[in-house]
């Protein structure tokens, strides 16, 4: 049973979200295997949409990984990564060993992680050539110095990558992709984001001296939050004119860090605060919307569940349509 070994995490709100990552039973699970795969110098994939947390879960991970075994080097793949860029940046861990050996200081098991994979541009062959010079040091354990042509024998270093089956080229060489072990990494559910977001609000509101009625509201925004980007997400889908129209965690993680900027001193009441949820929420979802009938029917969505949700508070003036004059 895995929520059995999932630990609590105290937050404190002046780390950034992005830095923190908050354990779940699904990310335990995967993060557990991936370790023990890992430390048997197993490459690692993870699969999945835009905005589910695999770069999240990986950044965790490697954080977390014994620093006097293993270190690791993030990298970011994009259109224009080609071969060689890619080896330049590969080669800017390794030093010099002894003969033709490179390979990461001291006696350190280096990770290379790859983010968003299958991002280069194809050739007019159909391959991607950063792709083919990670699949020839996965198989032979070298590459080429390019100006002297000279084999360079890469030591001590494994792969962990991610990418998103929806973008770039789609797939990836099925020759790099037969040494990974994949994983597909589904959106998170309601009960973990619950657990997230409550854990980063807890974090600040119960940790700063804020009064009474306004920390009674904060499990109430967090639920309201979640609701709100549900509705969004069915109402507002993604169309050729309306292509951006693509709401996922990250949406939903940048109200909440607007959210954590509240201080005690500022937000003595607790309408105060459900009124920042209404703003920052409009600022993420409502800015992002192209047509008025658009944002007046986001603008509905949020007045019914603020009502519903916050209804001893009066919202109805804050969403009322201004008048024309």
């Amino acid at each position: 049973e895995w929520s059995t070994a999932v630990e609590t995490l105290e937050y404190s709100s002046e780390t950034p979200m992005g830095e923190v990552t908050v354990t779940t039973n699904e990310t335990y699970a995967m993060s557990y295997l991936m370790k023990a795969l890992m430390e048997q110098h197993h490459p690692v994939m993870l699969i999945g949409l835009a905005g589910c947390g695999k770069t999240q879960s990986c950044l965790g991970l490697l954080k977390s990984l014994p620093p006097d075994v293993f270190t690791y080097y993030a990298m970011n793949m994009s259109y224009y990564t080609d071969s060689t860029l890619l080896q330049t940046m590969m080669e800017n861990p390794l030093e010099k060993k002894a003969g033709k050996l490179y390979a990461p200081p001291g006696k350190l098991q280096l990770i290379y992680f790859v983010d968003d994979l299958n991002m280069p541009a194809l050739d007019k062959y159909n391959t991607q050539s950063a792709i083919e010079l990670m699949k020839q040091k996965q198989d032979y354990g070298h590459w080429y110095d390019r100006q002297k042509i000279l084999v360079k024998d890469i030591g001590n270093t494994q792969y962990l990558c991610c990418m998103n089956p929806t973008a770039g080229s789609f797939i990836v060489n099925q020759r790099l992709q037969r040494h990974f072990w994949c994983c597909a990494v589904p959106f998170p559910e309601q009960s973990a984001l619950l657990t997230i977001y409550s854990t980063f609000m807890k974090g600040h509101f119960e940790r700063l001296p804020f009064k009474g009625p306004v920390q009674e509201q904060v499990s109430g925004i967090i639920k309201a939050a979640l609701s709100l980007h549900s509705m969004v997400v069915s109402n507002f889908r993604k169309t050729a004119s309306n292509f951006h129209y693509e709401f996922n965690i990250r949406h939903m993680s940048g109200v909440f860090s607007g959210l954590l900027q509240a201080k005690p001193g500022e937000f003595a009441e607790a309408e105060k605060v459900v009124l920042l949820w209404i703003h920052e929420s409009e600022r993420i979802y409502g800015d992002r919307l192209v047509s008025p009938s658009d944002l007046k029917k986001y603008r509905a969505l949020a007045a019914d569940l603020s009502k519903k949700m916050f209804g001893k508070f009066n919202f109805a003036k804050y969403f009322q349509e201004k008048n024309p004059e």
